[in-house]
């Protein structure tokens, strides 16, 4: 039976998996990238369509990410030492700023262009993340699970 030291992590390993599989369909959804830098330059068809889809796309992947952020921070909240839960979640707000910059161009201007390069940047943030606070974070709860057993 697994530890919840070991539930924790398999959770938050599978949160990841569907955040990169996120980034993946918002950058997927746009056929003409690397062709132009504006959505005017598409077909008003196409244009409505992959805004509505990478609109929609980007929302679940902004719910998706502030909820495993909470997640994140309830399992770090006995289980972490303070320095690292503080830079952790201090982390998680610098990401959610930068995701809510996206939004809010691409809310005025509409350009899934621009919307996707930002998704770029926040694919190597996350990367970054992972590998800076998340392979610690793991450490500590499976470390806490050792501990508590008998």
């Amino acid at each position: 039976m697994p530890s919840i030291g070991e539930e924790a992590v398999e959770r938050i390993r599978r949160d990841h998996g569907h955040m990169l599989h996120l980034i993946d369909r918002i950058r997927s959804e746009c056929t003409e990238r690397g062709k132009i830098s504006n959505c005017n330059e598409c077909h008003p068809t196409r244009q409505g369509v992959c805004h509505g889809n990478i609109e929609q796309m980007f929302r679940s992947f902004v719910e998706t990410t502030l909820k495993h952020n909470l997640i994140e921070s309830m399992f770090m909240e006995d289980r972490v030492p303070a320095a690292h839960r503080m830079a952790h979640n201090q982390a998680h707000m610098d990401i959610a700023q930068q995701l809510k910059a996206i939004r809010l161009v691409f809310s005025e201007d509409g350009n899934c262009v621009v919307a996707i390069e930002g998704i770029d940047h926040i694919h190597k943030v996350l990367l970054e993340h992972l590998k800076e606070y998340d392979q610690q974070l793991e450490a500590y709860l499976l470390e806490a699970a050792l501990a508590q057993q008998p």
